[in-house]
Order: structure tokens, then C-alpha cells, then sequence
């Protein structure tokens, strides 16, 4: 018998702002999709808390700094100006705006509309879809990738490789060059978690870093 599946549910969230930081976070939101990462993955990149991303995007985070834009291109691989509008004549006054946020069985429907006068929807400003971050559809490659990643890992500290502070995205890039794949970034959360919380012979701590212009956590050997 075929499972019923669960009625679609939708999250609304407001916001008044100007035109081009709904291009700026119009820009970060299909990037993100682009590279079919999750917003808790993104965060996890730039060494952040797990709801960042999602915070910006529900308008929880109204003001997005110029160091944290940069970094959202530099974890996901993109050029440092792909956020910004270019040559596009955009308006600096306030509107209101709300955003749709449909969960359905199989995806995620992002619908930003503009709000009239009367604080009623009347013009949709773009639609995004996105997949369902939250259900694993490959659980015995996801289960292949952690073992491989764990086994990288220990290779990894035999050399050393985390008596210096290591951020997520360097240790990813690290991991997926070494085994010439791509790796989701969820996967290498819950391997380096492990480590964090002692559960594996190599220990890890998790801690905010030193470097120059990161202000994000960051991993080193205990």
C-alpha cells in the first residue's frame, strides 16, 4: 500500500527593506541551491552556528556584513563579487516584502512576493526550489561516505594535519582532493563532530578562530 504522503505547509516571514539586499539575498539563496547544499551545511562552511543561513534567509538576521558575504562565496567557491549587483539600476527605497516557504513531500518552494500599501501580497519578486535537505534518499552512500571520511581522517592526524586550526571548508577541500570526489559537507559535519565529542581515538576541539578576518569556529587537535 502506497504511503499517504504529508499536506504541504507553508512559513511566511516579513520584511522591509530595500531593493538590492533582496538581490544580494536572492543571489546567496541560488548559489546555495545551485550547489544543492542545505542552509545548515553553508553555516557549517563558514565555521558558523548551525542556523545562520537560515536566520538570513527567514529575515531573523535583517543586516548581512560585508565579511560574512565574502566569506559565503569563498566556502561555496565562487567568485568574491558574485553577490553583488552589476550594473543592474536598482532602487534604494524600503519595501515590504514576504517570503513563502512551502515544505512539500519532495521539495521546498521559496516564493518572495512585494507587499502593496495595504500590506497585501500583489507582485512576486522570484521563486526558488529547493530539495528536502532533511530526508537522506541514499542512506548506504551516505553510510560509505562517513567510513571513508573517518578513515581519511586518522590518515589526516597521523600527519599532523590538526595541530594547526583547520576551518570546515579547508578541511572539506582537504578530504575531496585527496579522494578526487565531491563530499557533502553534512557528512564531514558528523565525522568531525565524533572527534569534537571524543567519541574516536583523535580528539578535536571546536573553538572560535585566530585567523585573520575569520570570525568563525574553527578545528585543532587536543
Amino acid at each position: 500500500m502506497k504511503k499517504k504522503q504529508s499536506p504541504p505547509t507553508t512559513q511566511e516571514y516579513k520584511i522591509r527593506c530595500s531593493e538590492i539586499e533582496i538581490i544580494i539575498l536572492y543571489r546567496m539563496m541560488l548559489l546555495r541551491t545551485a550547489k544543492n547544499l542545505s542552509t545548515e551545511e553553508v553555516s557549517f562552511l563558514m565555521g558558523k552556528e548551525d542556523d545562520f543561513i537560515e536566520k538570513i534567509e527567514s529575515f531573523k538576521i535583517k543586516s548581512i556584513y560585508a565579511h560574512d558575504l565574502f566569506l559565503f562565496t569563498q566556502v561555496l567557491d565562487y567568485n568574491a563579487g558574485v553577490v553583488y549587483p552589476n550594473s543592474v539600476d536598482v532602487d534604494h527605497q524600503k519595501f515590504n516584502y514576504k517570503m513563502f516557504k512551502t515544505i512539500c513531500s519532495d521539495r521546498v518552494i521559496y516564493e518572495l512576493k512585494q507587499l502593496d500599501e495595504n500590506k497585501e501580497a500583489f507582485k512576486t519578486i522570484f521563486l526558488l526550489m529547493d530539495s528536502r535537505h532533511d530526508i537522506d534518499s541514499f542512506s548506504n552512500s551516505t553510510a560509505n561516505e562517513i567510513e571513508q571520511l573517518k578513515n581519511l581522517m586518522d590518515k589526516l592526524f597521523e600527519k599532523g594535519y590538526f595541530t594547526q586550526e583547520r576551518l570546515a571548508y579547508e578541511i572539506l577541500y582537504k578530504c575531496q582532493d585527496a579522494i578526487d570526489s565531491s563530499i557533502a559537507p553534512k557528512n564531514l559535519k558528523v565525522v568531525l563532530q565524533n572527534y569534537v565529542d571524543k567519541k574516536e581515538e583523535y580528539h578535536l576541539e571546536q573553538r572560535i578562530s585566530s585567523k585573520k578576518n575569520f570570525s568563525g569556529f574553527a578545528y585543532l587537535q587536543v
